[in-house]
């Protein structure tokens, strides 16, 4: 399970036992990370695009996505999904 998982799953157990205008207990480094993760969503799509017209690839090794510049690693996933979350929790 990915951080960007682990974060949804926490924020979703709110939505339980609350109405939808409600004011359910949270702590704020799930409403911090939430946060930054989406206004690292839409860079990270861009950044994605950047890296490939500008000859990255992606690879599967080992049932594994593997993003690379050249020879260098810049992130990975056991799915094409997990890959682009994990570009938007590194700061590439």
């Amino acid at each position: 399970m990915t951080d960007a998982d682990k974060l949804i799953e926490r924020m979703r157990t709110l939505e339980i036992d609350h109405e939808p205008d409600g004011w359910p207990a949270v702590q704020q480094r799930d409403i911090s990370a939430l946060c930054d993760a989406v206004e690292r969503a839409i860079p990270a799509l861009d950044l994605l695009q950047a890296l490939i017209d500008k000859g990255c690839d992606i690879k599967k090794y080992n049932n594994e996505y593997w993003l690379f510049d050249g020879m260098d690693f810049v992130c990975k996933g056991d799915t094409v999904r997990t890959m682009l979350q994990n570009l938007i929790f590194t700061e590439c």
